[in-house]
């Protein structure tokens, strides 16, 4: 389904059709694409892109739509097949390991500060790949569709009026519309967790 489709069923479903409602929907979308951004980390969001690091330089920028890291490797060129997956730190512990000596075995290690990602040490001319979770793309404006609206229309329509009834200060209803988009989250995160561990099961071999 489309924006205009999933707002009018929303207003369809809520029985409600007062300038007031209609003027705050695309409010309500922000807050349900909110809500599906902090709890949904699936195949589907995942994407990946490489930095090219500099010399000197621990700090880059994360994406605009960085939802969250699934990992973060470095090697020498694209073509590389020897990668170093880093080691996370928080910045506290980032800061006080960048006045050691690293007296161990060869490691790199990254913390995320400030919308930017750390690594210590720093790296000359390597390529760092990320793989993270995309925050799903905002409906309305240029944006008609996206893959929840596509594949799970009635997650965004029961999000949607979990915050109408909200704002009408209906409890009841607004506790029965979140136990349908609850239910509709758990079931994507089920239905991504079939896909992940599908295939051929390993078997092992004696002799």
């Amino acid at each position: 389904m489309n924006y205009a489709e999933i707002k009018a069923l929303a207003i369809s479903y809520s029985d409600r059709n007062d300038i007031e409602i209609v003027n705050n929907v695309d409010n309500f979308i922000r807050i349900v694409e909110s809500r599906i951004n902090r709890a949904l980390k699936t195949q589907k969001m995942e994407t990946r892109i490489s930095i090219t690091t500099v010399a000197e330089q621990e700090y880059y920028d994360l994406p605009a739509d960085f939802g969250g890291l699934r990992d973060i490797e470095i090697r020498a060129t694209e073509e590389s097949r020897t990668r170093y997956t880093l080691s996370y730190l928080s910045p506290e512990q980032m800061n006080q390991r960048s006045s050691m000596d690293d007296t161990g075995r060869y490691k790199i290690y990254y913390t995320i500060i400030a919308n930017q990602i750390q690594i210590m040490p720093p790296q000359d001319g390597k390529v760092m790949e990320l793989i993270y979770h995309k925050l799903i793309e905002k409906l309305g404006g240029v944006t008609d569709t996206n893959w929840i609206s596509d594949t799970y229309p009635d997650l965004y329509v029961f999000g949607i009026l979990v915050e109408i009834s909200s704002f009408v200060k209906d409890a009841t209803a607004a506790g029965l519309w979140n136990e349908r988009f609850s239910s509709i989250l758990n079931e994507i995160t089920l239905d991504d967790a079939k896909v992940s561990m599908s295939g051929t099961a390993l078997q092992v071999r004696v002799g």
